[in-house]
């Protein structure tokens, strides 16, 4: 273990200006331990905040790609809540948020519309093969999509 003893300069009487701090990284720069320290308390809120308000406590994958992608979009969504509201930056995100959500509504209307004139065309078909119509529109949509790409 690597300890470190750092005081923090300041004009004030602080209580506690002293900090210890233990370490396993012992070939880790002084400066380094420090600096880690001091972005503690924005790893600390991100994760109490990815629990509580961004459904990570509540996160059950059964693959490791399901779990990476979660995570992934779980960053995203956080970095867009920290975001200073009068960011042009969050302006532009939102607006292809909603475009996005036009598509993607777009996009579920055509496929059940799809479904819909598939069941009345095959009305002498049985639930089976409209469970693989099914299957086909929606899980291997993306497959068929990367295989013509």
């Amino acid at each position: 273990m690597k300890l470190v003893i750092a005081e923090k300069e300041t004009d004030e009487d602080e209580e506690n200006p002293v900090k210890y701090l233990a370490t396993n990284k012992i070939d880790a720069p002084t400066e380094h331990v420090i600096r880690s320290y001091g972005m503690r308390w924005r790893i600390e809120t991100f994760f109490e905040d990815s629990k509580q308000d961004l459904g990570l406590g509540d996160c059950e994958m059964q693959t490791d790609e399901g779990a990476s992608r979660h995570w992934h979009l779980l960053m995203a969504a956080y970095s867009l809540v920290r975001l200073d509201p009068d960011s042009r930056a969050l302006g532009t995100v939102r607006s292809k948020a909603s475009s996005l959500r036009a598509n993607l509504e777009h996009s579920l209307k055509e496929a059940v519309y799809n479904l819909l004139s598939w069941v009345r065309d095959n009305d002498d078909r049985g639930v089976d093969d409209l469970m693989k119509e099914i299957d086909h529109l929606f899980v291997h949509s993306t497959a068929d999509a990367n295989v013509q790409s």
